[in-house]
């Protein structure tokens, strides 16, 4: 008798904490600014093959999702990507992650991604960072599906209610690529932890300084900062306290200006943890 269905709902809170701080805050509810801002890649690609296996230690079953790609509106992926999701099945035991995609063989979407091990990719926002694309069988347009929070794009997108809950592909194209260009405002009075990751020197009594976000934020609804979001500075040693006055954020190669100042004993920077406070 086939096993049954074996839907894992403490992954929720258990298994994506453990995997890492950036998967497990894309469970918040996304704005497009922020599903843009968060990926690394965006692009229109379909679904070539899909294969499901256990992990190295048997404990979790991981699929692999290969699409090739006919359009890209961020970033720089290569023709043809891999998506790695947890859950799948093998033989006769199925483990569904609530709130996660699920592909359809041969599918077309639009895809908001982000790096996974190795050279894989991840969905930005479980569910809400995949949109589906199909061909209207009246007027045979090209149209895109909209997750439940994203119904409002259709007064912003001219989408009408034809059919409901979608808008034109081509439409989606050029709103996504206008907010992946755009500038990005942080927030005054937000508070970042920092890592120093690398420093540069510029002379006696200065460096350069690149740090990197160790929490994901999401200071209003048009703006996230995902871990590991590079920061930049320059510190002048004075007095053995080095003043660092941060300068500049790097949002998944979207730069944005910031102005915060810490301050550090005298020592190698590299390593340490600070909290910025953006004025």
């Amino acid at each position: 008798m086939k096993m049954r269905v074996l839907v894992l709902a403490a992954v929720l809170v258990g298994v994506l904490m453990a995997i890492s701080p950036a998967r497990a805050t894309t469970m918040v509810s996304m704005s497009m600014e922020q599903l843009t801002q968060a990926s690394s890649d965006i692009v229109q690609a379909h679904v070539v093959s899909q294969v499901s296996e256990w992990n190295a230690t048997h404990t979790q079953i991981v699929t692999i999702t290969t699409f090739e790609v006919s359009q890209t509106l961020k970033g720089n992926a290569s023709s043809n990507i891999q998506i790695r999701q947890l859950g799948g099945t093998v033989g006769h035991l199925t483990q569904t992650i609530m709130g996660d995609v699920t592909f359809r063989p041969q599918g077309e979407y639009i895809l908001f991604l982000e790096p996974a091990e190795g050279s894989n990719y991840r969905v930005v926002g479980m569910s809400q960072g995949a949109y589906p694309v199909y061909t209207d069988g009246t007027s045979r347009e090209a149209r895109v599906i909209l997750p439940l929070n994203q119904t409002q794009l259709q007064s912003i997108l001219g989408g009408g209610g034809n059919p409901v809950g979608t808008v034109p592909l081509a439409g989606f194209h050029k709103y996504v690529t206008t907010l992946a260009s755009a500038p990005i405002q942080i927030p005054h009075g937000l508070s970042m932890p920092v890592s120093i990751a690398s420093t540069e020197s510029r002379g006696a009594g200065r460096m350069h300084v690149y740090g990197k976000t160790t929490a994901q934020l999401f200071p209003n609804k048009n703006v996230v900062i995902p871990v590991g979001t590079q920061v930049e500075g320059d510190a002048v040693l004075s007095a053995g306290v080095w003043t660092i006055h941060w300068d500049e954020l790097n949002v998944r190669g979207v730069h944005a200006e910031i102005s915060a100042t810490s301050q550090e004993s005298e020592g190698s920077l590299r390593g340490r943890n600070v909290i910025l406070n953006v004025r």
